[in-house]
């Protein structure tokens, strides 16, 4: 499809943030699967999907209008049959330990093989409509359904929550076994995503280190049914922009659990490379996985750029009565480590008091 094309398209919807961590575009690659194999479980796919890689985090994107008609339609079949729930979340936890015995084999390196690799993306494949499903539906039904099942997706979401990042150090283990078989350095390899990978693993193919270097400074991945599509360098820096859009002083969001805090923002990808965090700062971040809770409980607060009522922050907010605020799209991209912020998540609202 030709790029200009491609870009109109993407510019013409609205997106929300759908998920962000320090995943590599292997494991972005991975959503393709929301246009392509969500139907065979739940009988809709989505029509387009975005996914923004970057050095030391990877985004996705969902069509807000795409997204609403998707969860309608949960949400419609969840009203009708309350046991979907319940079949989600056991099916979320039943895939998930499917996919960790193959992970305890990939520790070996012996092991990273092409046809693992394949029965690692056919089990993502099977994991995430379930978990997709649940975690998503919640946030569109009534009160007293949300009360009746949050429990039992909570249980499912806590026991399966590890999975994501085991999944990208598997796959960040393929990319540094071709870093060594090609001499290509794993800042490029890094950036291929999972189909490349593949390929490399049956019959050496590789794309380029121009290729390469240019996702390296940003790649996006545009998913329209079985077509993937990417843009990187120049064209990524036009859409990162028009994804970050016009935005002052102030962010909303949802909020997870209400109170006020203001403090420094500390704003974290990886929380295992942080230099500095201290009691009472406010934790800004796409969105918190188990890795991050250190840090949440001397966090004052926390805000992320995606999550719902079943997200890691939402979850752990409630358990330690801090304000939260989910969902702001952009606060990690808008508000810079240092800043002096306020979160009112009585309002919904983090507010940027002095810039650092």
């Amino acid at each position: 499809m030709d790029k200009a094309l491609i870009i109109s398209k993407i510019k013409s919807e609205a997106w929300d943030k759908n998920w962000s961590g320090n995943w590599r575009a292997a494991f972005a690659s991975l959503y393709h699967l929301y246009t392509t194999d969500l139907r065979p479980y739940i009988g809709k796919n989505l029509k387009v999907n975005l996914l923004i890689c970057e050095k030391d985090v990877s985004s996705n994107f969902v069509s807000k209008k795409d997204l609403d008609n998707y969860c309608q339609y949960l949400a419609k079949s969840v009203i009708k049959n309350n046991n979907l729930l319940l079949k989600w979340s056991e099916d979320t936890i039943t895939t998930a330990g499917v996919i960790f015995k193959l992970l305890k084999k990939l520790k070996n390196s012996k092991n990273l093989t092409a046809n693992n690799l394949l029965a690692l993306k056919s089990g993502f494949y099977l994991h995430i409509p379930p978990h997709f499903s649940m975690k998503k539906v919640i946030d569109y039904l009534p009160p007293k359904l949300q009360k009746k099942f949050s429990p039992k997706l909570i249980d499912a979401r806590i026991k399966t929550e590890n999975l994501f990042n085991a999944i990208d150090s598997a796959l960040r283990a393929y990319c540094k076994k071709i870093s060594w078989e090609t001499g290509y350095p794993i800042s490029l390899t890094e950036f291929l995503i999972i189909d490349e990978i593949i390929t490399y693993l049956t019959n050496k193919k590789i794309p380029n280190k121009k290729e390469l270097t240019d996702r390296s400074k940003g790649l996006a991945i545009f998913c329209e049914g079985n077509n993937l599509n990417l843009l990187a360098n120049t064209d990524y820096e036009n859409l990162q922009k028009n994804l970050i859009g016009l935005t002052g002083d102030k962010l909303r969001g949802a909020a997870a659990y209400r109170g006020f805090a203001k403090g420094v923002a500390r704003v974290v990808f990886d929380p295992f490379k942080v230099k500095r965090f201290e009691e009472g700062d406010i934790l800004i971040t796409g969105m918190t996985r188990p890795e991050f809770l250190p840090l949440m409980k001397k966090a004052a607060a926390f805000v992320t750029d995606a999550g719902g009522l079943l997200s890691h922050a939402a979850i752990i907010a409630r358990e330690l009565k801090k304000p939260c605020l989910l969902a702001t799209k952009v606060a990690s991209e808008i508000i810079k480590d240092g800043d002096l912020v306020e979160v009112d998540a009585n309002k919904g609202i983090v507010k940027i008091l002095k810039r650092a």
